[in-house]
C-alpha cells in the first residue's frame, strides 16, 4: 500500500504544439522550454493524519532518450516510509511501519491535451507490527511485481483531472488518488479528490479537498484536507503536502 498521498504520483504533462511538448502537469500553463524540458524529475510527498497515521514517499521518472515532455520509454523509481494504527486478529490495535523501494519501467504517451503513463517493475516492501498473533506476522520482507498509471488531462482550458494508481503483489498492496480542478485565482487548480489505499495489514480511504500548482521557483507545491477512515481508528483528519521539481 502506499501511505504517501502523490508519493508515488508519476511525472506528467500534456503537449501543446508540434514538436508534441507537453505543459505543466499540475497547473497546464505552457512554460519555458529551457525550464521545464526536463529528462528527471521528482516528486515527493508527506502525508499526516489525526489518527497518528503518517507516511512520506518519493518518486524519480527518467526520460533515457528525450525529455519529460515528449512521448517515449520511462525509467521509475519509488520509495516510501510510514507508520499506522491497525488491528490484529485478537481485535487489539497495533503499530504498524513499512517501508518499500521499487524500479520500474515504462512508457508515456503525451497528447494534445492529455498523458497516459504506464510503468511495472520490481518491488521490496517491508512491513512491521508491534503486535501479533498468527494471521499477521510481526515482520516480514517481501519481494514481488509492481505496477502503476498515471493519467493527466485538461478537458477544457480552465479543467483539470489527475488519476494515479498502484499494485504490487507484495502483501496485496495497493494506492489510487483521483483529483479534479479548476483554474484558481490563486494560481494552480482547486477541487476535490480522493484516494483509496491499503494492504494485508491495513486499509484507508481519503476524500478531501486540493490545491495544486502553486509555483515557487522551481518548485510545485500542492496542499490538500480533508476526512479519512481505517479499518483501525476509524474516522480522522488528514493533510497532504506535495512537491515536484527536475532538471
Amino acid at each position: 500500500m502506499h501511505r504517501v498521498s502523490t508519493c508515488f504520483a508519476a511525472a506528467m504533462a500534456v503537449c501543446v504544439s508540434p514538436p508534441v511538448r507537453a505543459a505543466d502537469w499540475y497547473t497546464g500553463a505552457v512554460a519555458p522550454a529551457d525550464r521545464d524540458a526536463w529528462i528527471v524529475s521528482v516528486d515527493a510527498s508527506t502525508t499526516l493524519s489525526s489518527q497518528g497515521s503518517q507516511f512520506a514517499g518519493a518518486t524519480v521518472t527518467a526520460a533515457p532518450q528525450d525529455d519529460l515532455l515528449v512521448s517515449g520509454p520511462r525509467v521509475r523509481l519509488d520509495g516510501l516510509i510510514g507508520s499506522y494504527r491497525t488491528e490484529t486478529g485478537n481485535g487489539r490495535n497495533a503499530i504498524g511501519e513499512q517501508a518499500e523501494v521499487a524500479a520500474m519501467a515504462g512508457y508515456a504517451w503525451v497528447m494534445p491535451d492529455a498523458a497516459l503513463s504506464a510503468f511495472v517493475g520490481l518491488n521490496v516492501r517491508h512491513n512491521e507490527t508491534s503486535q501479533f498473533d498468527n494471521s499477521l506476522p510481526s515482520d516480514s520482507t517481501r519481494v514481488g511485481l509492481k505496477t502503476a498509471l498515471d493519467y493527466y488531462a485538461r478537458p477544457t482550458a480552465s479543467t483539470m483531472i489527475h488519476a494515479t494508481g498502484s499494485y504490487s503483489t507484495t502483501f496485496n498492496a495497493y494506492y489510487g488518488r483521483v483529483r479534479a480542478g479548476f483554474a484558481s485565482v490563486a494560481g494552480g487548480y482547486i477541487g476535490p479528490e480522493f484516494a483509496l489505499l491499503g494492504d494485508d495489514y491495513y486499509r484507508q480511504w481519503r476524500a478531501g479537498i486540493h490545491l495544486s500548482g502553486m509555483q515557487f521557483g522551481a518548485v510545485q507545491l500542492g496542499v490538500s484536507a480533508g476526512y479519512l477512515h481505517d479499518q483501525a481508528s476509524k474516522g480522522g483528519l488528514y493533510t497532504t503536502i506535495d512537491l515536484r521539481t527536475g532538471f
